[in-house]
């Protein structure tokens, strides 16, 4: 039955009419002034570099894992193609009728197993690795998220080759994530912090609005260096010459710390040397254009603590870090950390993130949080919906299935 405006502005009160007339006109933007095209090769990646930095400009993440350094390198490294898995790619772009780039969601579809009339069809972000990439989110102009999310919803919902979407990376306060919800039904799973530092002009105007605790530590750090006649220097290596030598110091660290703590919840990420190719193609590629820091902590000349670092057009994004058990007691860990805070101060930066996740190593300097949250979008039909509930009582499994997980090709 048809409906004209005059008989909707008749039967609604004039608050609830202009509602219905504004979401009606919203709707209309989102379909008319949006396209969504599928990007499904490197080239077409490298082609609009120069738009997605502008895009990342205005969205503002904070993120070096959203960039097309990082993006692109992971997929030509960690894309899997083998019977039991296969990966292809699918990022999304999405544009104004103007051609303006709007919105880029990094995504692929993954196939368990590659061939078979039994196949999971999913889609996710890239980036799907062992905590090497701390956070994956899509890129979305703030000025558009509501008709982005409309028009991301509609092109998804249009392909009926996925039985899931994993959406990674939404801020639940946000319009995208709010709209998302609504059109694509999401079921909201797993969430992490990031923790940012507002920055002071000088280090002393910053360390006066730190706790008593971290105030108190730093003290230590660098009077306990000083009683025993020793003393520290700080290198900082930026430039594309200076980043290989500057990893394996890194590298070396790590894995000295990881080793010493014999810690489950903190194993070496770079161990595997595809892991350390990777970190160290993209670094270089970051250097390229000066966004690399890697902090290297010397004592008498002898490196031992190190952190790596992004240095982002607004901020510095602290990444992971490892110093020599040896020199535990000095707080090496931590004087590493507050001078790549001081080098962030004098850059001129507003802001250091201290990575991703809760843990007392970045809650102690009273960071500010924003949360990122995940969310999975199940097909309806009775096979999509029991294959995700069977991949997910696998992945979860923590007793007879646990020497499953790798069956369904986990990363």
């Amino acid at each position: 039955m048809r409906v004209t405006l005059t008989q909707l502005q008749g039967a609604l009160s004039p608050y609830l009419y202009g509602i219905a007339i504004a979401s009606v006109r919203s709707n209309c933007r989102a379909i008319m002034a949006l396209e969504v095209s599928t990007l499904t090769t490197v080239d077409q990646l490298r082609s609009i570099r120069r738009e997605w930095l502008d895009l990342l400009r205005r969205a503002r993440l904070d993120l070096p894992f959203i960039w097309p350094e990082w993006v692109v390198t992971w997929w030509e490294l960690f894309r899997q193609e083998r019977l039991d898995i296969r990966d292809r790619l699918r990022v999304k772009a999405v544009r104004r009728d103007s051609g303006e780039l709007v919105a880029i969601v990094p995504m692929m579809v993954t196939e368990r197993p590659a061939v078979g009339p039994t196949r999971v069809r999913t889609i996710g972000f890239l980036g799907a690795d062992n905590y090497v990439t701390e956070q994956r989110a899509p890129i979305v102009d703030p000025a558009w998220e509501n008709e982005v999310a409309q028009a991301l919803a509609a092109d998804l919902q249009s392909d009926r080759s996925w039985d899931w979407v994993a959406w990674e990376g939404l801020q639940p306060e946000s319009l995208l994530a709010r709209r998302l919800g609504q059109l694509m039904e999401l079921c909201w799973s797993s969430s992490q912090p990031q923790n940012m530092l507002r920055l002071a002009p000088s280090w002393e105007q910053f360390r006066l609005g730190l706790k008593h605790h971290i105030k108190d530590s730093l003290r230590h750090c660098y009077n306990s260096l000083r009683r025993a006649g020793l003393t520290a220097s700080i290198d900082v290596a930026a430039k594309p010459d200076e980043i290989r030598p500057a990893l394996e110091i890194f590298f070396r660290l790590h894995s000295a710390i990881c080793q010493h703590r014999k810690d489950t919840t903190r194993p070496n990420r770079f161990a595997d040397p595809i892991v350390r190719r990777f970190l160290i193609e993209t670094y270089s590629q970051f250097a390229d254009h000066d966004l690399a820091r890697l902090f290297t902590l010397r004592i008498e000349g002898v490196p031992v603590a190190c952190r790596l670092g992004f240095m982002l057009p607004e901020c510095l994004y602290l990444y992971y870090s490892g110093y020599d058990p040896v020199w535990r007691k000095y707080g090496v860990g931590t004087t590493i950390t507050a001078e790549a805070i001081k080098y962030a101060i004098t850059s001129g930066l507003p802001r250091v993130q201290l990575s991703m996740g809760a843990d007392a190593s970045k809650s102690r300097w009273g960071p500010e949080t924003r949360l990122f949250c995940g969310a999975v979008c199940v097909r309806r039909g009775l096979y999509s919906r029991t294959t995700f509930y069977l991949y997910s009582r696998v992945r979860a499994s923590t007793g007879p299935l646990k020497g499953m997980k790798r069956l369904p090709g986990r990363r």
